[in-house]
């Protein structure tokens, strides 16, 4: 990771080359932001670039980082109402089209990547474990049924998963309405009223049904 230094002008400099290295990656992927491409961009030397850089290695990293926008921060509100929130605050980031293409590196090279990995589990693994805690609360409120904390990364997929295809892979726009479709249709199967009519592999849109 970069060196930290307190002076404006080196802060300046490295945002202005963060900002342009993030633009290159999103334009021409990992292969694109080099020391000699980012210091042009930026309108600055190549030097100052290694000196907030050493490596490549580095400078990709932080471009990733730097793209990579977290997804939740829970507390005790009903964590219908904060998946639903949290996510279509995101929409105006999830629209962009550095979005998609940030997104989409990081999952592809994490494969191969440690450091990629480490910007994976800082998007989603994360949300895992905060997840779980934020489950349990609603379970003990009555939002949802016990059980669910034990699926909360397969919840989450199940929220994330359908809007990260239709933006990265169909190219949609992700539209409020539509967050809250998927959050509704992911935590259908635990509301309380919910209740498993077949199968033995936990509840899922084909093994419930809601009793109205």
């Amino acid at each position: 990771m970069p060196r930290t230094n307190d002076d404006p002008r080196a802060l300046r400099s490295r945002a202005a080359a963060l900002a342009a290295a993030t633009e290159l990656l999103v334009e021409g992927g990992p292969e694109n932001v080099t020391h000699a491409n980012v210091a042009r961009r930026a309108g600055i030397g190549r030097a100052t670039v290694y000196r907030h850089w050493p490596d490549q290695q580095t400078l990709l990293v932080d471009a990733l980082s730097d793209g990579v926008r977290p997804l939740f921060a829970f507390d005790d509100s009903p964590v219908r109402d904060q998946l639903t929130t949290q996510l279509q605050r995101q929409t105006d980031w999830f629209n962009q089209p550095a979005s998609a293409a940030v997104m989409a590196t990081v999952v592809e090279r994490a494969e191969r990547d440690e450091n990629a990995r480490r910007i994976r589990e800082d998007m989603f693994g994360r949300v895992g474990r905060h997840f779980t805690d934020a489950l349990s609360a609603a379970v003990r409120r009555g939002e949802l049924r016990t059980g669910v904390e034990a699926h909360a990364r397969q919840l989450m997929a199940h929220i994330v998963g359908p809007l990260f295809f239709r933006r990265s892979m169909l190219g949609e726009r992700i539209e409020k309405d539509t967050v809250a479709g998927e959050v509704d249709n992911a935590l259908a199967p635990w509301l309380p009223k919910a209740r498993q009519t077949r199968g033995a592999g936990g509840p899922g849109p084909a093994s419930i049904r809601s009793d109205a």
